[in-house]
Parts: structure tokens; C-alpha cells; sequence
């Protein structure tokens, strides 16, 4: 049987067709995901990125609806995708996106058709069933009633709408018969379950995979990247930059004698501290674009940052070791403690080969800081980087 003689019935069409387009949004939301320097959990469609990724989507597929009614001339066989499209707008993404998602069909609808009585009446009954959409969604979400609650009562007010269409006889819609009615909100009815399956699927399975892949890429203690995904970023990093004429450094610091913060204050103290010093890192990495901080070991850290130099990589050093010397880390009720932290600073040269060339001349660098007592930073070209607490003097090379 060729394409040519397959005979489906609109229903199956309709399902196809609500399936396809929320499956390609969560695809978009997804892969937005993936690329998101922040991993969300679970998947916010009310903030940032996908906010806006929403509004886009459902907006165009709203301008789409009206569009292909008006150059087909079947208004009615559009009804039940335009209701699926605002229910699920207002349930799921709020009632910003949903205003903006309507008042684009709005725009679409004049625009396509012509502003006109049958216009009028569309937007009116749009604004109703907007209004009367949001109170079943409140009450349910009030009293916390189960998600099939209001997919049945929205059924129940579609179905009295299609009724209210064959007995007012809307004029745009021509002749609505009863059995046009019984097949539209039963076309509805069905859709609307595959679509909420499919949904709540599909959202499940998303919040799932952006747990697991959190899990796989952030350090549980102190929520900054861990060494896999450290290896992974350094690698992708030394490839961007290593023929490139941009700048790009490298930070290696860890927490000076924090075996003795473990023995003397117990593992609880030690890790109330490593919570500590990542939220000052990366609060401090912040302010670095499309800079990273990781933890690859108990105390140790790295931190990648693209198109910074040697100096102001060093000063940042600076201020990061300054920011955690003055600290008081609470480690329990009545006492603080004062840390520090030798660091060792490194610049991708031309005569890096191999990423493990500028890997092992920071770590060199922060092992030089130790040797040096401690407290202390190593950068490892010195010719303009001074010490800013003793401004005339050059960093010594290991």
C-alpha cells in the first residue's frame, strides 16, 4: 500500500498531529536544556531560556492555527487544536505566556480574516473561555485536586460549548449539527487524553534525565562541577583555544592543611567548609564570563577561564585568596574558623601540544605555592605579574 492510498481518520490525524507538536517542543526544551550552563531541576518553562522559548512556540503555532483555518475556509475543524492550544498553555506555562499566546491569535485572527463580526465574536468567546479556564484551574490547583479531575472538567466544558455552537449557530461557523458537535468534542475529548499522557510523560521523563544528568556532572557537597565533566569541558576548551590567538588560563588552588580541619573539628566541619569555599568561588567565578569552577578532588579545585589573560587571571587568584583568608567559616555554634589556600595560575602557550602540557604546569605552579609555605599564588610566566601586597616584587618561577 503506497502513501497515496492511506485513508485516516481526522481523530487519528488530531492525535498524530498534538503528539507531534508537543513532542517537538519538549525536543527544543531539551536540547536548550542540554546546552544550559545551569542545569535545571525540575525543567522551568516560567523562567529564562524556555520562558521565552514558550512564548515563541506556542505563539507561532497559535498565528498557524488561524492561518491554515482561513486558507482552508474550515473554521470549525480548527476549534478543538485552538482549545488544546489555551488549556494547555494556561495549566502549564501561566498566564503570561497564555496572554501573549492568545493575543497573537487575536492579531493572526483579524489579521487573516479580516476584522469583522465573526472576529469579534471570536475574540469574545476566546476571553470567556479564558476567564472560565482559569477559574476551573485555580479551584483545582486550590484544593488540590488530582491533574484527571481537570482534564475531565475541561472535557465537560468543551462539550457544553460544542452545544452552545449548535444552538446559537455562530455565523462564521455555518451549520453546526448535532452529530458535528457529538464528533468534535468527542475528537476532543480524545486528544485532550493523549495530550495530557503525553505531557506528563514527556515532563516526567525530562525532569528524570536532567536529574540523572546532574548527578553525572555536579559534585553532590558543593554543587560545582565535578571531574568528569572537568576532563570533558578542559578538553573541549584546549581545542577551541590551543590555534586560536584568544587567551585562555587556567586556576588550581586547594585548601591548605585541611587534614588538619578533619582531624582536630571532625569530617562534618570539613565539608561545612568545602561548602564554604565553593559558594565563594563560584559566586566569585560569577563574575567571569563563561567562566567555570570545578571540584576534581577532597580539597582541591580548578577553575577554567576562556579569553582571560595571565594577569587578570592572577589578580583574580588574588582577590579569591583575599575573599577566603578574611572569612569566618561557621563550623559550629560557638566557633569560627580562618582557612587559606595556595593556588598555582598557568596560561595556554603556543607550544602546547597536549593539554596535559598546561594540566601539569598550573599544578606545578600550585605545588610551588605550597612549597612556599603556603597562602600563597604562583603564576607561570612571571615577566609582568606582580603580587599586589608587595607590588615591586615579581612572582617567582618555579
Amino acid at each position: 500500500m503506497t502513501q497515496h492510498e492511506w485513508l485516516l481518520s481526522p481523530l487519528f490525524t488530531g492525535i498524530f498531529v498534538t503528539l507531534g507538536i508537543i513532542l517537538f517542543f519538549q525536543l527544543l526544551a531539551r536540547s536548550m536544556v542540554n546546552h544550559s550552563t545551569e542545569q535545571e531541576k525540575p525543567i522551568n518553562y516560567l523562567v529564562g531560556r524556555l520562558s521565552v522559548l514558550s512564548v515563541v512556540y506556542f505563539s507561532i503555532l497559535g498565528v498557524y492555527f488561524e492561518y491554515a483555518a482561513a486558507h482552508t475556509n474550515q473554521d470549525v475543524a480548527f476549534v478543538d487544536f485552538r482549545l488544546l492550544l489555551l488549556f494547555y498553555v494556561i495549566i502549564f506555562l501561566g498566564q503570561r505566556t497564555s496572554l501573549i499566546v492568545i493575543v497573537s491569535s487575536f492579531l493572526a485572527r483579524a489579521f487573516f480574516w479580516g476584522f469583522t463580526i465573526g472576529t469579534i465574536d471570536f475574540i469574545l468567546a476566546t476571553a470567556v473561555i479564558y476567564l472560565f479556564v482559569n477559574i476551573i484551574v485555580y479551584a483545582v490547583r486550590r484544593f488540590q485536586l488530582h491533574q484527571l479531575i481537570l482534564i475531565g472538567l475541561l472535557d465537560i466544558v468543551v462539550g457544553g460549548f460544542w452545544v452552545i455552537f449548535h444552538f446559537i449557530r455562530v455565523r462564521y461557523f455555518n451549520d453546526v449539527t448535532v452529530t458535528t458537535s457529538w464528533y468534535y468534542w468527542i475528537t476532543f475529548v480524545v486528544m485532550n487524553f493523549f495530550l495530557y499522557y503525553g505531557l506528563t510523560r514527556l515532563n516526567s521523563e525530562n525532569d528524570y534525565l536532567t536529574s540523572l544528568t546532574q548527578q553525572a556532572t555536579t559534585d553532590p557537597l558543593t554543587k560545582l562541577k565535578n571531574y568528569s565533566i572537568f576532563q570533558k569541558d578542559f578538553t573541549e576548551a584546549f581545542i577551541n583555544f590551543k590555534d586560536s590567538d584568544q587567551p585562555f588560563t587556567m586556576i588550581a588552588f586547594d585548601i591548605d592543611h585541611f587534614k588538619r580541619v578533619n582531624d582536630q573539628h571532625g569530617h562534618l566541619a570539613g565539608n561545612a567548609v568545602l561548602k564554604a569555599v565553593s559558594k565563594i568561588t563560584a559566586d566569585k567565578v560569577k563574575t567571569v564570563p563563561q567562566a567555570e569552577a570545578y571540584r576534581v578532588g577532597g580539597e582541591e579545585f580548578n577553575i577554567l577561564l576562556p579569553d582571560v589573560t595571565l594577569a587578570e587571571a592572577a589578580t583574580f587568584s588574588y582577590q579569591l585568596q583575599s575573599e577566603i583568608r578574611k572569612t569566618a567559616f561557621k563550623i559550629n555554634d560557638n566557633e569560627n574558623l580562618h582557612i587559606t589556600i595556595s593556588v598555582g595560575v598557568s596560561a595556554l602557550q603556543k607550544s602546547d601540544i597536549t593539554q596535559n602540557l598546561l594540566y601539569e604546569r598550573t599544578d606545578q605552579m600550585l605545588y610551588h605555592s605550597k612549597g612556599k609555605g603556603r597562602d600563597s599564588v604562583s603564576v607561570s610566566d612571571p615577566e609582568t605579574i606582580t603580587d599586589p601586597r608587595t607590588p615591586n616584587t615579581a612572582i617567582k618561577h618555579d
